[in-house]
């Protein structure tokens, strides 16, 4: 997670769906930076947005993200962060959230708010951006645990 951060000037707009998928990310990276430096996580998200948000990152540049839908994700996780954690435990076969990386946990974690809250958003959707980012940093089995995951959890949430 410590990349170096390069500013640039000029940002790319990108389409509806990059930004959203660049609030999944990022979304994802301040839960974890959050946590593993134990900081607030509002703090981190204005941190974030001041410095990270729509700049280039060892040499690659990066979509902005949907301000709302990350301003969205971090708020309520924050407001439901007891729920989600029992959510992710309960649905943790054979492991406790301890034994997890901490990233892994993060993924999970916007993907469960996220399903919970925004009904208004395909949960294919969701579960494919989460899957991706998963990808992005992770072999193919943790892209799997996240699919099962949030899928479990999506069946559980909006059976109604």
């Amino acid at each position: 997670m410590s990349r170096e951060i390069k500013r640039d000037i000029k940002l790319t707009t990108g389409s509806k769906k990059a930004r959203r998928s660049a609030a999944r990310l990022a979304a994802t990276q301040i839960i974890y930076q959050a946590e593993h430096q134990e900081q607030d996580i509002k703090t981190t998200l204005l941190e974030y947005n001041n410095h990270r948000l729509g700049y280039k990152i060892d040499g690659d540049e990066f979509v902005p993200a949907d301000q709302k839908l990350l301003s969205s994700i971090i708020n309520g996780y924050a407001a439901r962060k007891d729920d989600i954690e029992h959510m992710v435990a309960s649905t943790l076969e054979n492991k406790k959230p301890e034994q997890m990386e901490a990233l892994l946990l993060s993924i999970l974690k916007a993907g469960i708010f996220e399903i919970m809250e925004h009904h208004e958003i395909d949960a294919g959707i969701i579960i494919a951006d989460y899957m991706n980012v998963a990808d992005a940093f992770f072999d193919k089995s943790e892209k799997k645990l996240v699919n099962a995951i949030l899928d479990k959890l999506n069946k559980a949430l909006r059976s109604t």
